[in-house]
């Protein structure tokens, strides 16, 4: 059934009219499907990609009809195509969201990418860049192609280890071992504009959420969280006492976006709220394992996490009380979580 409803799926703007049998016009019932799009980076060369179906917990373990050899790293909605951004074979692909791939990989000036984001006109994909010593990298750069055939347009400097990217309002937001890097997006120059730099953070940023109120929030891979006004780059505040995890760093807000959520793995996994208004904490869940995926639902607020013991990881849906739900299976070391929803008759 629900292969069936990602084929029939359409991003319903009004509905149709049918005809009764007393030829009254009869309006069909609307249904709507929240799906979390599951990352499995792979163990080298066999990323793949599985749809978890929010409103029953069905699973479909391979909703595309294409593969790429590649370490999977992760996957964003880009307008209504979802843009898969891989390593190994470092390269963007498109797909929409029934799974049909859209145009051939794009390789063009990526080296080691991460993530990605889009405006109206264009894609951006953050880039490591070339390792310049154990574990170094400090010529990152952010590649920018156009959203309309996939082409290069042109590369952005931004720093070292280019992470979480953001686009928002008219601003690009950029994760860095800088800090946050700003680039204008009023202009196709993308011209650079400003550095947000923590003072008492350590260490890398790494990805971004932006609460009720219209603020944004950084991760650091040293522990904590930076909350900052977008439009006039004046840091709110700064929470060092926040867990983050140091690897992957992945924050979310809650579906009112009036909590962030964080995790950590040390010494024990623990998911942690952390409220904007008064910054107090609570912990919603904790367990003996290793968190490596996780997401919070935009529609449902459930909390989504995965862990890999060997083999397939597997994969935990609790409420938004840390209440436990169910778990199942997905692919090789899942990586990533993201969301999207639409709706079909």
């Amino acid at each position: 059934m629900k292969a069936t409803n990602i084929l029939a799926a359409a991003m319903v703007a009004a509905p149709f009219l049918f005809t009764g049998c007393l030829g009254d016009p009869v309006e069909p019932e609307v249904k709507s499907a929240y799906v979390a799009v599951i990352v499995n980076n792979g163990d080298g060369q066999n990323g793949s990609v599985n749809y978890y179906f929010e409103d029953d917990g069905s699973i479909i373990k391979n909703p595309f009809d294409y593969s790429y050899s590649a370490t999977y790293r992760s996957i964003q909605m880009v307008g209504d195509r979802l843009c898969l951004v891989t390593n190994d074979q470092d390269a963007i692909l498109y797909f929409d969201i029934r799974g049909y791939v859209l145009g051939s990989p794009r390789t063009e000036n990526l080296q080691t990418p991460r993530f990605a984001t889009a405006t109206t006109n264009y894609v951006f994909v953050s880039n490591w860049g070339a390792e310049t010593g154990s574990g170094s990298y400090e010529s990152s750069y952010i590649t920018v192609f156009n959203k309309d055939d996939y082409s290069f347009y042109k590369k952005l400097p931004c720093g070292s280890r280019a992470e979480g990217i953001i686009a928002y309002k008219d601003r690009l937001f950029v994760a860095t071992g800088e800090g946050v890097e700003i680039f204008s997006t009023l202009t196709t120059d993308f011209l650079p504009e400003d550095t947000v730099k923590a003072s008492t953070l350590t260490g890398n940023a790494k990805h971004f959420v932006v609460d009720s109120l219209g603020t944004m929030w950084v991760s650091y891979d040293g522990g904590g969280l930076l909350r900052f006004d977008p439009s006039s780059r004046i840091i709110l505040s700064e929470l060092p006492d926040v867990p983050v995890d140091a690897e992957t760093g992945f924050i979310a807000t809650t579906k009112n976006g009036k909590k962030v959520v964080s995790y950590t793995n040390t010494p024990q996994a623990t998911v942690v709220a952390t409220d904007i208004f008064t910054g107090e904490q609570s912990v919603l869940i904790e367990g003996n394992y290793n968190i490596t995926a996780f997401g919070v639902s935009p529609f449902t607020n459930d909390i989504l996490i995965a862990h890999t013991p060997s083999g397939e990881s597997t994969f935990m849906v609790f409420d938004e009380t840390g209440k436990k739900k169910g778990e199942t299976s997905t692919g090789t070391h899942t990586g990533y979580i993201t969301f999207f929803g639409y709706y079909y008759y």
